[in-house]
């Protein structure tokens, strides 16, 4: 199963992210997030990371060209979409709330809950509506994912786990302790 650390803001907590394992780096380019971060900025820690993980935009309310843009621009691997979108790899977010939505894409996608905000609210949904789905090979889970329901969602074997509220000291910055003790945990299985 493939771990996404999502929210990233500083090269200190992505450094120590890469450190511990992680498959994937997420940005978020939402204006509004209390975890945004700038193209520039993004692109300055792409830097020093040496394509050693994935590296993952994500775009909420951007249209297709900027997110083309973006993407060349930091040297991103993946953007991570609120819409279908053509063009580079995507992994393309649904909001679930008591039932799951019709899935168009064919690349990769992720399931959060929805909430009024958009992302790391640290609230989940209900895992059993997954159980039987035919993609869960390219399925990332996020939504409440932590140290509290990994086993629950390791039974389900999706293709991987979104995090953010679950491993931060407060919005915007990782706590390094919580990140050890999730991964510590996922290497189990």
């Amino acid at each position: 199963m493939k771990v996404k650390f999502c929210g990233m803001t500083n090269l200190d907590d992505v450094l120590a992210a890469v450190d511990l394992g992680v498959d994937f780096i997420g940005f978020v380019f939402y204006t509004k997030s209390k975890r945004f971060i700038s193209y520039d900025k993004a692109k300055n820690i792409i830097k020093n990371i040496n394509n050693s993980v994935k590296t993952v935009g994500v775009f909420v309310d951007q249209d297709e060209k900027e997110i083309k843009i973006a993407m060349e621009y930091c040297g991103l691997d993946y953007a991570q979409v609120y819409h279908d979108f053509q063009g580079f790899n995507t992994i393309r977010v649904y909001r679930i709330a008591d039932r799951l939505p019709i899935v168009k894409s064919n690349g990769l996608i992720l399931f959060d809950s929805y909430t009024k905000s958009v992302g790391g609210s640290g609230i989940a949904f209900d895992k059993s509506l997954i159980k039987d789905v035919d993609y869960k090979n390219r399925l990332f889970i996020a939504g409440g994912v932590g140290i509290n329901n990994i086993d629950e969602i390791v039974d389900i074997d999706p293709f991987g786990v979104d995090l953010v509220s679950s491993i931060e000291a407060y919005p915007g910055k990782k706590d390094i302790k919580k990140m050890k003790e999730f991964m510590k945990i996922v290497k189990r299985f």
